[in-house]
Parts: C-alpha cells; structure tokens; sequence
C-alpha cells in the first residue's frame, strides 16, 4: 500500500510541474476567444473553480493524517492504559509507595517538561525526521519497559520513554496541517480529534482485558508491533520539508533551558504534592516556575526585538483563536481529568471492580465518541464554533448526569480488610452498576467527540507554517498541564474526604459537579474563539 501512495505522490508532484503550461495555454485561449485572462475580471465560474482547487486535498496528504493517526494513538492509549495497569504493576515489581508514584508519573513530568522543546526542534532540524526519532525511542523504550525487572530500570525507561513521546507528538498536527494546507486541515481534523478522544477512553479498556488475561508486561509489549509498522509507513510517506540556506531557525539554548525549567518546576510538585502533604518546598517550586517563565517571557521579547530566533514564536500569542484556544484547552482536559482521575478510585479502590470491569465500563464514554464522530461532521464545516459550544455543554450536562446517578446509588456500608502490605481498606456497597452509569458516560462520550471535531481546526487555522512547531507544543503543553492540574488536585480532595472518615461517593460527587463547572466556564470562554476557521478573524487587536 504505501508503494502505491508514494507513486500517487510522485504522479502528484509531476502533474503540478506541467499545471503553470496547461494555465498558461488555457489563458491564451480566452484572450484569443475575447474573454479575459488572469489579469482580467474573473468570468463567472471563476470563483467557483477557485473554490474547488482550494477544497481538494493533495495527494497523499489522507497518509500522512493516518500514519501519524496511528502513532499519536498508541502513545495516548500506552498513558491511558497506566490507569488501571499501575496496581498490578506495583504488586509485580514489589515496588514501595514512592516508586509507585514515578511509575505512573515519570513519563508525564519527563513528557510535560519537553514538550515545548520538542516542538521548536521540529521546526529546526524538520518535522519528519523527529517525528522518526521520537517515535523510534517510544517503541525501544516500550520494549526496555516490558523487560524491567525491578522498579527502578522501569522508572527510567519511563522516563526516556516520556522524553522520546515528547519529541514525536508536536510534530504530527504540524505535519498534518503542512500537508493539507489551511484550507482543508479541517477536514484532517474532524477525524483526528474523535480518534484521539476515542484511544483515550479505551485505554482503560485495553489495559484491563491485558491485565486480566495476560500480564501487566503487555501492556507495554503491545506497543512493539504498532510502533514498528508506523515506523515503516513513516519512512514512506511523511513529507520532507527542506529549508532554503538562511531559513532555517537556530535553537535558542538559553530560551530552551528557561521554558523547560519554567514547566518542570511546576508540574513536579503538581505531581509529588499530595505525596508529600503539600510541604512548603511545593509552594516554593511553583512559584518560582512564575519567576522562571517571566524572565523567559522578557528573555523572548528581547531576542524578537534583535531580529534574532526565539525558542518560542511571541506573535502566537498576538491571535485570538490561538491564545483563547490554549486556555480552552487547559480546562476542558481538566475537566475531563478530574473524571479520568476519580473513576478508577471509585470503581476500583471504593467498590473493589477488576480492572477490565472498570474498563468495560468505561467503553459507554467510547461508544459516545463514536456517535458524536458522525452527527458532528454535518456542522463542522459551516458552524465549527457551535459545535464546539454544543460539545462543551453536552460534556457537562454528562458530568451533571454522573453526579446525580452516583448519588442515587450510593451506599452507606463497608467491609473493611488488610492487605498483604499491611494497608487497611474499605469496600463499599452500593447499587452502582456499568448499566446505570452508562447513560451518562455515553452522553459524556459525545460531549468530547463534538468538542474534538472542530477544535484544532479553529486553534491552528491562522497559525503560519514557521509557528506550527511552537503552537503544538504549547497545545500539548497546555493539554499535560491542565491534565496533571486537575488530577492533582482533584485525586486530594477525593484521598482527603475519605481518608478522613468520609463515605467515596459525596467525594466522587463533588468532583464531577466540579468538573461539570469548569466546563461551564470553559464554554463561556470559548465565545472568544473565532466563529470560523478564517485567518482574518484570529488576529488580536
């Protein structure tokens, strides 16, 4: 198959060398027959005809949407799959409580930190080729993962695993919105949001069928054959984009070190807060990463000033659909973390599910999706805007729904027992089932399936070729930050009420009544992203 898409590709590339003669002959027919030619007033299918150019998709560009499709998926689903997989994986290295923790966050903080870093590479030494070195240390990384035999060799692989994940991701929606061009990424998106949002609900799925029936390592293991046959798809159809000499951006190594040490210094004490009690020294961390990043902001200006490159394009932040849409970003994946965040503590640790019951549920929220993958491409096009404030309110109205299901459920006794590691529990009963919790996880699935679909078509339609890199690193950015934010915070307020006496599902509850708010606000917010994907509505005045 792809020897048949890099011959489409090249017949592609051969016709558009012989269009300028074939334009050129058909102008001199219209002058010759009385009508004008280019220079002249447009004839009455002229407009037409240059809306139909505009609206086809180049050859080869559907390739490149599912090869980087397909990458960008197995890294969501290996994050998500952690969720349930973490336990098992604890119980079957021995590892302690500290350990425990790196395990599941080690990649987010490495991922977090370079992120932005692994955008501007991009743009330096070309997109394709760190997409290929990226996506090639995930898939050796997976590989080290599976092999570990204590916890330590797999904190670290997680570690290089994250970093490797950071150096791929920006590329691809880069890569993607080169290929198809600002008039038909659009399209391109529509399909690759729902996708992303559909990988992150049957993370858990997968990971809990993996567990149950196999070994935590396979979770890991998995990742092997995908990683190998995008890898080879990668070598045959990503574009290769070369700089002309004198166009090609120098790396800012001091912009570098203060970005990436503005992000680190406050996603790590997000993520150890709640395991160390909230010290001082967490406070302390984050904010310095306020003093870091004004210095890197004043740092940036200065070197814009100079006619020099920064690490970071400033005028990104000069449009609207750019700097409202990050902001968007930031809480809706915070929301949506606040419920990826206490369902596994209600249904695994408060009710005592297995983690492919816990899963299996949570495929309602898939099923969603996939509902909503459909409905919204009729409006998309004409009313992107509209359909994201309907996702955002259908998302909501689902969180609303899950508060009120858990409440009608809820129990009121427990079993309590102690664990092998000495650990006291409790097992709630109640008359929650994956039945009556899947009105809402279906409606919540649509909710971020009509969301998706038109989003980063709106964020990155006024963006130019020369800021793709720094724009999908801040997005990726802001998706981690907000992420890693709300899960922090929201898995505190949930330990704190019930390690304090309380019953899980007042706990469980408030979490979803909150995450329904943030996304109240959110849609409130997104009345500042432009109506459409038009470049002359995202300038900020």
């Amino acid at each position: 198959m792809s020897e048949a898409l890099s011959g489409t590709e090249g017949l592609a590339a051969r016709v558009s060398d012989a269009v300028p003669e074939v334009e050129a002959r058909a102008e001199a027919d219209e002058v010759s027959a009385g009508r004008p030619g280019k220079g002249g007033k447009a004839g009455k299918g002229s407009k037409g005809d240059k809306s139909d150019k505009a609206m086809t998709v180049p050859a080869g560009a559907w390739a490149v949407m599912f090869t980087v499709l397909g990458a960008s998926m197995m890294d969501l689903l290996d994050a998500t799959v952690m969720n349930v997989a973490a336990p098992s994986i604890r119980t079957g290295l021995g590892a302690s409580n500290t350990e425990y923790q790196w395990i599941s966050t080690g990649y987010v903080l490495s991922f977090s930190v370079l992120l932005i870093a692994g955008g501007r590479l991009g743009d330096i030494v070309g997109r394709r080729r760190m997409f290929m070195v990226g996506l090639a240390g995930f898939t050796l990384m997976s590989a080290v993962c599976a092999l570990a035999q204590n916890p330590g060799e797999l904190i670290a692989a997680r570690l290089l695993q994250g970093s490797a994940s950071a150096m791929m991701i920006p590329q691809g929606i880069g890569m993607i919105r080169e290929k198809f061009g600002r008039e038909n990424s659009q399209k391109a998106f529509a399909i690759f949001g729902p996708f992303m949002g559909l990988s992150a609900a049957l993370g858990p799925v997968l990971g809990g069928a993996l567990i149950t029936y196999s070994s935590w390592r396979w979770v890991f293991v998995i990742n092997l054959p995908v990683g190998v046959l995008a890898l080879y798809y990668a070598n045959k159809v990503l574009p290769t984009i070369h700089h002309r000499a004198g166009d090609r951006p120098k790396l800012d190594v001091i912009g570098l070190i203060l970005c990436s040490a503005a992000v680190g210094l406050l996603v790590y004490p997000i993520i150890q807060g709640r395991e160390n009690h909230w010290a001082a020294w967490t406070f302390l961390m984050m904010g310095s990463s306020a003093v870091v990043m004004a210095v890197f902001g004043l740092y940036a200006r200065a070197r814009h000033q100079r006619n020099l490159d920064p690490f970071l394009e400033t005028s990104l932040f000069r449009k609207r659909a750019f700097t409202t849409g990050t902001m968007t970003i930031f809480l809706f994946f915070g929301a949506c973390a606040a419920a990826f965040a206490v369902s596994p503590l209600l249904l695994q640790v408060s009710l005592g599910w297995s983690p492919l019951r816990a899963g299996l549920t949570g495929a309602w929220w898939s099923l969603g999706t996939i509902i909503a993958m459909g409905a919204g491409q009729a409006f998309v096009k004409k009313t992107p805007r509209r359909v994201l404030h309907a996702g955002l309110l259908t998302l909501a109205a689902g969180m609303a729904l899950s508060a009120l299901i858990i409440r009608h459920y809820a129990g009121h006794t427990f079993t309590a027992f102690t664990a092998p590691d000495g650990q006291r529990h409790q097992i709630w009963s109640s008359g929650i089932t994956s039945w009556n919790l899947a009105p809402a996880l279906l409606v919540c699935g649509i909710g971020m399936g009509l969301v998706f679909a038109p989003f980063f078509g709106l964020v990155l339609a006024a963006v130019d070729d020369h800021e793709l890199g720094s724009a999908n690193g801040v997005i990726s950015s802001f998706n981690q930050l907000g992420s890693a934010v709300a899960a922090a915070l929201f898995s505190t307020l949930f330990f704190n009420k019930v390690e304090s006496g309380g019953s899980p599902f007042p706990a469980t509850q408030l979490i979803y009544w909150l995450a329904a708010l943030i996304l109240v606000v959110t849609w409130l917010l997104a009345f500042m992203v432009p109506k459409t994907a038009r470049s002359e509505d995202e300038i900020m005045i």
